[in-house]
């Protein structure tokens, strides 16, 4: 693993630099005084789902669906209310309603603008899976010593008042089930956003400085989680950004993401005596 680990690196490194001419040569064969045009509507439509996923995505911003389903109901609060304020199970579609903004924001959004508008080809934009077993090898390294640090850190207060986000994960197979897939799919529409749309939709403007603008949202949606995974979402995002520019395939983030997070909710909820791992 270590081999490939520093293999990885090297290719890595080169394939920055050659990247990086890569874009040094396109501003050069732009017309003199032509505006991007691609590279607004990138900045223009990521603030606005930022945006309206900060007002409207979150798990308690359920209510927005009335304004969706009052056509076919006479009283659309109380009809949502039935599922999002239910006694048992209203926190988990809370949560379903959460993932699924994001699904919608950072994935579904930005697939019909490239698809439409633009009319790329989406395997250009990280969702082709790498074809080459070290990577595999370099994804489970970085796992591997990932793992120890979210090990410690399961054992403190401020960690495990947080994990997992749905607090009954352990209350049933089917909670904890249920709630993986939904904390899955956010995590692939998140990959796809921060390391698929705004770095290969930036990259050939910015280059490498690309993976850095890509960062800083990044990191801001982790404002008011435990300081310590708010700055290691700076290595995090270089680390994965790097990775994605590098491959062209934003699987490896996917991977480690959701990994790492299965991880916390099981150490969490160990370290809390609600189930028997250690």
């Amino acid at each position: 693993m270590k081999a490939s680990l520093q293999s990885l690196i090297k290719q890595t490194r080169q394939a920055l630099a050659d990247h990086e001419q890569a874009s040094l040569d396109d501003q050069l064969s732009r017309p003199p005084g032509q505006i991007d045009t691609r590279l607004i509507v990138v900045f223009i439509v990521g603030a606005v789902i930022l945006s309206l996923l900060n007002y409207f995505g979150g798990s308690n911003d359920w209510a927005t669906l009335e304004y969706f389903v009052a056509p076919f109901f006479a009283d659309p609060n109380e009809a949502l209310s039935t599922w999002f304020q239910h006694p048992d199970y209203g926190r988990l579609a809370r949560l379903a309603y959460w993932s699924g903004t994001t699904v919608l924001g950072y994935f579904v959004v930005p697939i019909l603008l490239i698809r439409f508008l633009w009319k790329h080809r989406l395997a250009d934009y990280g969702l082709p899976f790498p074809g080459s077993s070290t990577t595999f090898g370099v994804c489970l390294t970085l796992y591997l010593v990932m793992l120890p640090f979210v090990l410690v850190a399961s054992f403190t207060d401020t960690f495990q008042s947080s994990y997992p986000f749905y607090h009954l994960a352990d209350r049933s197979v089917f909670d904890f089930v249920v709630w993986q897939l939904l904390y899955a799919a956010q995590f692939f529409a998140l990959e796809f956003f921060y390391r698929g749309f705004l770095i290969h939709g930036l990259k050939h403007r910015f280059g490498v400085y690309a993976i850095f603008v890509s960062m800083i949202p990044y990191v801001m949606i982790h404002f008011g989680k435990p300081l310590p995974e708010t700055l290691g979402s700076i290595i995090a995002g270089l680390a994965l950004g790097a990775l994605s520019y590098h491959l062209r395939s934003i699987w490896p983030g996917v991977f480690l993401h959701i990994a790492i997070a299965l991880s916390m909710d099981v150490f969490s909820l160990s370290a809390q005596g609600r189930i028997g791992l250690f």
